[in-house]
């Protein structure tokens, strides 16, 4: 069990920072689709299907991005804790 736990906790280190080079890959891969539905909306080509595949994609990069913070937060705080824990 207590291994189990130490693997865990080894992968959750981890996954804060996978989260938010995903996050920073979709934001650009999205801002990149904008560029392209707006070139194509410019020329009156069809610029809709493109267009809300740009938005989905950076609001999902956005997403990601705000739960890497989210868990690198948690991890720091449970880190505190036992340090806290610790001291006393």
């Amino acid at each position: 069990m207590f291994l189990l736990r130490r693997v865990n906790h080894a992968a959750g280190k981890n996954l804060w920072l996978i989260k938010g080079i995903a996050g920073l890959l979709c934001i650009g891969f999205g801002l990149s689709v904008f560029g392209e539905a707006l070139s194509r909306k410019i020329n009156d080509e069809g610029w809709f299907w493109i267009g809300t595949l740009s938005l989905m994609a950076f609001n999902f990069g956005l997403c990601l991005m705000f739960d890497s913070h989210n868990h690198q937060a948690q991890l720091t705080r449970l880190k505190q804790q036992k340090q806290r824990g610790e001291n006393s």
